[in-house]
């Protein structure tokens, strides 16, 4: 028998770790989680209710094909309407990780890099590695309570270094909840010092709490891809719609067009009735995203109120779907989680997952129903309290 190996690139680092394991064990032993780290807003309650009414409308428009690399126009329309920009320096696609993986395919060759804020969600290092494409860090550091602060020493050795193709801006972070804000102007000004493209991912910009967000959509000093999508302004992952914005020096821009144009023409990849109702579907996002950030600030409110005593901290959340807190160090953070599945039967993501560099933050989501998730942050409390007894 042949054995077809996997390329490097395809084959998975390692297998589960111990808190994916303990969490297969509790599912199948008929344990009911308590999830604080689902991000899933399918099973929160949070999709507007004419969402899928808005896609089946438009269902009838499927029964005619017109492929363009850059999408439907209309909805390219809609999107410049909205968000500003012009309808030709838009592009759909099926989600943001699928805009990422045509923009490294765009922006760099194999063997060169793209520099990704640290910490952060870990999307960008798989992806680059399936493009065959190095990431390479820039750190940022968490200061309380004045917030997350770029530190300027790595970003300018990652954009000095030649093989460096673009930088990577998360706004707000996730799951620091970190604007770029001040930092923007420094940011764009490395990318023009380094020659590197600036992709700035702001799936979770509409969802300001702690701090007003700010877009870096429309900068002209750099070339710079803006990134979003209807799975966080709808809560629709499944529709299964995102965009990149190109804008800068219209020369370069130019240039990186045609080059999107070839990668997008290979793929074509959006639903003609998700791309035909999206005039409908962005008619919706102004509700949608009010509705969703009510529950955001109502169970950040509830984070603070639970553990606004003892050993704990709630750090700063400008913006976006996840908190950070602090909690003693009675274990190790693995084994932390491990614990609070078999014992309280509560799900958390440890700081690690995301590179923090204290290892004492769990990262909690703020999309549960407000009841089940104070109930969740109550539990979490006494999990730990009783380790200290």
């Amino acid at each position: 028998m042949t054995t077809v190996p996997l390329s490097r690139r395809a084959a998975s680092p390692e297998g589960p770790n111990a808190i994916a394991r303990a969490r297969s064990e509790a599912t199948a032993a008929g344990v009911d989680l308590l999830d604080l780290s689902d991000s899933n807003p399918t099973r929160h309650g949070l999709l507007h209710p004419g969402v899928l009414p808005a896609v089946a409308r438009h269902t009838a428009d499927a029964a005619r094909y017109d492929p363009d690399p850059r999408g439907h126009h209309p909805a390219r329309e809609a999107l410049a309407a909205r968000y500003g920009g012009h309808p030709d320096r838009y592009w759909l696609t099926s989600s943001t990780s699928e805009a990422y993986s045509w923009l490294l395919t765009l922006l760099a060759d194999p063997s060169q890099q793209v520099a990704v804020p640290q910490p952060g969600y870990p999307l960008v290092e798989p992806l680059a590695r399936l493009a065959g494409v190095r990431a390479v860090g820039y750190r940022l550091h968490y200061v309380h309570s004045q917030g997350w602060l770029l530190d300027p020493e790595s970003l300018t050795r990652a954009t000095n270094d030649p093989a460096t193709r673009a930088v990577v801006a998360v706004n707000p972070g996730n799951p620091t909840g970190a604007y770029v804000g001040d930092d923007a102007d420094r940011l764009v000004q490395a990318c023009v010092a380094g020659q590197s493209a600036l992709i700035a991912d702001e799936v979770f910009a509409p969802f300001a709490l702690e701090r007003a967000g700010g877009s870096l959509a429309g900068e002209v000093r750099v070339p710079t891809f803006t990134l979003a999508g209807l799975s966080k302004l709808l809560c629709a992952p499944q529709l299964k719609l995102a965009w990149i914005r190109l804008d800068g020096p219209p020369a370069e821009c130019a240039a990186l067009a045609d080059g999107l144009d070839t990668i997008a023409d290979a793929f074509l990849p959006v639903g003609g009735p998700v791309a035909a109702g999206l005039p409908d579907l962005l008619a919706l996002a102004d509700d949608a995203v009010e509705a969703t950030r009510e529950r955001l600030r109502t169970n950040l409110a509830a984070t603070h109120r639970e553990f606004a005593a003892g050993p704990y901290r709630v750090r700063r959340c400008e913006g976006g779907w996840t908190v950070l807190v602090d909690v003693p160090r009675y274990l190790p953070p693995e084994d932390l989680a491990v614990h609070l599945v078999r014992r309280a039967h509560l799900a958390v993501h440890p700081g690690w997952f995301y590179d923090l560099a204290r290892d004492n933050a769990l990262a909690l989501s703020l999309l549960p129903e407000p009841a089940r998730f104070t109930a969740g942050l109550r539990r979490l409390r006494e999990a730990i309290e009783d380790l200290a007894r």
